[in-house]
Order: C-alpha cells, then structure tokens, then sequence
C-alpha cells in the first residue's frame, strides 16, 4: 500500500505508522511518503520511524518530499493532518463568538463555520489533484471540521473521503470510568454510533453481552453518574462529572447516550445547564492572549526539540516499552487513520467510525447529507 500523508511532519504520524505495522503489517512491502512544507521536519519523523520495532523487517520504503504532485502519483491513500488558524486566530475567534452570544470551538460553532471556510480551500486544492494523480484513492483528513470537508470532497469532486476525529473512540474511556471508575482505555467493548461529528449518539453498546446502559442502570441505581477516579486532577474529576451529569438526563430524557464527552457538541441540546456550569468568562486582553501564544510557541519548540534529539540516540527496546514513552512514540491502535490503513493495506474488513456521505445508512436523511455513523470498511468500500 502507498500511503501520503500530507502534514506528514505532525507528531500524529509516528504513532499511526506504528499502529498500522504492528500485528499484520498494513504497509509492508508498501510505502510512506511525507510531504511537508517543513521538509526537516518530515525527515525527522521518517528517520524515526524507521528506529521503530515496528518497521524492521517491513521493506517498506519511506520518503520526504514537499512536492505534492509528485507523491500522490500512484497513492492508495491519502492522510491530511494540520492545523486550521493559528492558536491565536482561533482564541480570538472563540471569543468573538462568546461576546455575541453563541458557543465557540472548532465544530459545531461560527468559529467552525470560518474554520471551514480557511481550510476548505487547501482540502478542495488536494482533492483536484488526487483527482489527476490518484483518483481511485481514498482521502481522510483529520483537520476539522472534517465533517465539513468530507462533504466538501464527497459532493463535489470524484475522490471519496473520510473525516476522522478521535472522539468517536471516546467510549472505550468514558465507559471505563464510569463502570470501573478507571481511567483507562478499554478496547472489549462492541459499539455503534451515529449523529453528526461531536454530536454522535450509541445506537448500542455491548461490554461481554450485556447492555451497556443496562449495566449503568444497575450499578448506579438512580444516583448520579459521579464515579471515583481518584487518579486524576480534581479539576478534570469535575469537568467529567458534569459531562457524565448531561449524559445522565439525556439517558432519562431521550434513552440514549453521547457517544463522547465533547462538550461543544452536548451544549447544543443544554444550553441552559451550560450556562449555569460555565459563568461568563472575561474576555481575554490582547496581551493576555500574546503572552499566551507566545507561550504556545515556547511549549511547541521544545517539544520539536526533544523530539529531534532521538534522532541521535540508539533507540532500544527497552525505550520503546517505557510505560510513561510520550504520546508522540506510542503506537496509536485507536487512532481511525491506523484502522483505516488496516482495512486498506490487510484485506480484512475494519469497524469504524467516520464522517461522510450519508447514503441510505440513517433514515430520514438525504444521500448528499454527511453524518458521522459506524460502519465496517474494506478494500470494496464502506458497508453501514
């Protein structure tokens, strides 16, 4: 399999190469090409990523380039990470929105709407040139809003495409903390979902042959949904306990609950309760907001730093089982993109959660309408 992943300096890539080669090697015999506007940066991951255990034996060639045309000749697939705006754009226009009354974030808001607007532009740009290089390959982005841009590439171009968000794995915590009262991720529970990206909702969910829900029913009894996790900051204890609250009386009220906790999604349906949670906040001073930013900046260039400083260091096994190895090393098995390549590069059906055309998968929507729902992807395509 040939995989392009444009962005391909981002600290996303490493841990979803990994994910793909472990096990059955999605990409062996196959390759990687990173395209990157910092070309040192690409250099830096590919380099890494062949000191992975992961990448011996895989004869999968890897590449750094920042000419786009020529990589996506011949591709099978086509990963986009990067980010929309600058940190400081998006606070500001985070705080626009709040002084006039709607909900900021980078989805479900204005301040996704005009996201929407500055990276469409560069996805609809990938998405003709595939058109002319790969058009028979598949394009998942993980830039939001992704349900944005894969009805952008779905509806108006021949490329088909996935949007990719994390949250749809969310469960595989949530769940967790709130039947074991662990912070942990679990991957043995069997679940399905559909709504629209931050807003999905679990069809079911199963952990061992039991109902979820059912099990919640039982374990709380009518008290509230506040588990004891004792290993994590009070400060976060209390933002979960307030999700878990409206995943509560959306059980009561509607007999479903959110597949995620992401709060800019739930607060569509309790504004009200929002609004009580979170009091107004004070605008942020626009040197309050340098002075932030430029902290941003620091925080980023150290860790490119300690990043880089592997390059020149024997990487042995005993590094790479570090139970504390930083986030950009692991292996991200859950990650949609890694499933992806799974499908993709192993022949064998993956299940998965995405945004995209609608298609007859959720009644009483139109084809053209994207939806982010479960499905199983193969080599054939996706089958809801």
């Amino acid at each position: 399999m040939n995989v392009v992943f444009v962005g391909g300096g981002s600290f996303r890539t490493l841990p979803i190469v990994r994910a793909a080669m472990a096990g059955e090697n999605a990409l062996r015999n196959g390759k990687i090409q990173l395209v990157d506007f910092n070309l040192g940066r690409a250099e830096t991951v590919g380099r890494l990523i062949m000191k992975t255990p992961e990448y011996g034996g895989s004869n999968c060639e890897i590449t750094w380039t920042n000419n786009l045309d020529q990589a996506l000749s011949g591709a099978d697939l086509v990963s986009i990470s990067f980010p929309v705006g600058s940190w400081k754009t998006c606070m500001l226009s985070d705080q626009a929105s709040t002084k006039y009354g709607f909900h900021g974030g980078d989805q479900l808001s204005i301040s996704g709407a005009f996201r929407s607007l500055t990276g469409g532009v560069i996805i609809l740009d990938i998405a003709r040139r595939m058109e002319k290089h790969c058009p028979s390959a598949w394009l998942v982005d993980h830039a939001n809003p992704v349900a944005v841009y894969s009805g952008l590439v779905n509806n108006h171009t021949k490329i088909r495409a996935l949007g990719l968000c994390g949250s749809c794995y969310h469960p595989n915590w949530d769940l967790t903390r709130l039947l074991f009262e662990k912070d942990e991720y679990r991957a043995d529970y069997k679940f399905a979902s559909a709504g629209v990206n931050h807003l999905t909702f679990l069809l079911r969910a199963e952990y061992k042959g039991r109902d979820v829900c059912a099990l919640l029913d039982e374990k709380y009894k009518g008290r509230d949904w506040k588990p004891r996790l004792a290993t994590l900051p009070s400060a976060m204890v209390k933002t979960l306990h307030f999700s878990y609250g409206l995943f509560q009386k959306m059980r009561r009220r509607f007999g479903v609950i959110p597949c995620a906790n992401e709060l800019d999604g739930t607060k569509h349906i309790f504004p009200d309760e929002f609004s009580a949670h979170y009091p107004k906040r004070k605008r942020l001073s626009a040197g309050a907001i340098r002075l932030l930013d430029k902290k941003t900046g620091a925080n980023r260039r150290k860790a490119d730093l300690e990043f880089r400083a592997q390059l020149d260091r024997v990487l042995d096994s005993k590094f790479w089982a570090q139970a504390d190895l930083a986030p950009y090393f692991k292996a991200a098995y859950s990650d949609p993109t890694a499933i992806v390549m799974k499908a993709l590069g192993t022949g064998k059906p993956q299940w998965l959660t995405a945004s995209l055309l609608n298609c007859g998968a959720v009644k009483g929507f139109k084809g053209r309408t994207v939806l982010e729902y479960s499905f199983t992807l193969d080599k054939n395509g996706v089958h809801p």
